[in-house]
């Protein structure tokens, strides 16, 4: 009995092992993914017309991400930053992103749907490893990406992984006539990667090779 219950606790000591050796691979390989640049920052001329449209009608925002705002940066966030084009004075810029109402709803919004919230100032404590696409754009694709923000505020239900940061996001990115990658479960800064991939004017030009 004695040697039955040695070896059941010799692997259930193995096994404890093998997932801590597990859980510190995984936080090792993302702290250098996610604490080192990804690409760089790209900007996406949408504008009507030949030479970018009237330019008494354009706006533009930003569609960022960065870490998030605790000591590991752990899982990032993604979040907009209206009336922006470039990365200058963004202190004083609009920005807001989609979170968890509340910090203990977290581990809940894993599973199930949680209250949500418009937060905004959100490129505060957001900016570690910060990335972002640019784009211009004409009014009426504007007026329809802030209409996602109003969407959100009231209908504010998070789910981690299906209508989350990136969720919110993605949604005005296509709104704004973007490319947009899937975005369920994926990280911000992994969204972004994508999401700058599929409409850079180098990919565009490469897809355009291949099919010819």
């Amino acid at each position: 009995m004695k040697k039955l219950a040695f070896r059941f606790a010799k692997r259930i000591a193995i096994l404890g092992l093998l997932v801590t050796l597990a859980l510190a691979a995984f936080a090792v390989i993302w702290a250098c993914i996610y604490r080192l640049p990804r690409s760089q920052p790209i900007l996406v001329d949408l504008r009507s017309g030949a030479t970018g449209g009237n330019a008494g009608n354009d706006r533009c925002l930003m569609i960022c991400a960065g870490l998030a705002n605790n000591p590991h940066g752990y899982p990032g966030h993604c979040y907009i930053v209206w009336d922006r084009s470039k990365p200058e004075r963004l202190e004083y810029a609009d920005s807001d992103g989609f979170v968890p109402g509340r910090l203990i709803d977290l581990l809940p919004s894993l599973y199930s749907d949680i209250s949500g919230v418009i937060a905004d100032h959100a490129l505060i404590g957001n900016m570690r490893n910060f990335d972002y696409l640019a784009v211009r754009l004409d009014r009426g694709p504007y007026a329809k990406a802030r209409a996602i923000r109003a969407r959100f505020v009231a209908d504010a239900k998070f789910h981690t992984g299906v209508r989350d940061c990136v969720a919110y996001v993605d949604e005005i990115a296509e709104a704004a006539g973007l490319k947009t990658p899937p975005c369920r479960f994926v990280y911000p800064l992994d969204y972004i990667a994508q999401l700058k991939k599929l409409n850079s004017p180098a990919f565009e030009s490469a897809v355009s090779v291949l099919k010819e």
